[in-house]
């Protein structure tokens, strides 16, 4: 991926979340896109409206510790720059994406999200365990997709996203209103 390319993701994120939440979490997003963008197991899919990037999103791999062979991603982040929000690029980030993970062999896809947004695209509540599930507040947040029927139900155990994604704070539902 070209250092422009990267740029422009890095861009999208930064302003998506720097409008909603300030500009100190817009910072912490960008460089959190970052990290995963520099894991060679991150899977990157953007959408342009008129040849500039309107959107974004991130899928890095989730392991389960008793499931290893299990082809799971996390979802984070998925920014749509402020310009084009409500004008139909999320869905289509979405659409993309699950298409694009289906036609690669994932079995699932977890997210730790908006309750009311992820649905659309069938995502259902989980009760499968986060890095840290006690700081889980928020259970209708934590989210999957099951991309191979009868994968989810049969996860257990601990666990484990790239190292980026295991600080704790990430996974804090209470500090989000």
């Amino acid at each position: 991926m070209k250092k422009t390319d990267i740029n422009a993701i890095l861009d999208i994120h930064r302003r998506a979340f720097g409008k909603a939440d300030g500009e100190a979490m817009g910072e912490a997003i960008a460089q959190l896109a970052k990290d995963f963008l520099d894991h060679p197991g991150t899977i990157s899919i953007s959408v342009e409206r008129e040849g500039k990037l309107a959107g974004n999103v991130l899928f890095t791999p989730f392991v389960f510790a008793d499931h290893r062979d299990t082809k799971c991603y996390l979802l984070a982040p998925c920014g749509v720059s402020p310009h084009h929000q409500g004008t139909g690029v999320g869905k289509e980030l979405m659409e993309t994406s699950i298409e694009h993970l289906k036609s690669i062999g994932t079995d699932a896809v977890f997210v730790l999200g908006v309750p009311t947004f992820y649905p659309r695209f069938g995502f259902v509540p989980t009760g499968k365990h986060t890095p840290y599930p006690d700081l889980l507040t928020a259970p209708e947040a934590w989210m999957s997709l099951e991309l191979t029927e009868g994968t989810v139900g049969k996860l257990s155990g601990k666990t484990h996203a790239i190292p980026q994604f295991m600080d704790a704070h990430w996974w804090d539902t209470s500090q989000h209103g």
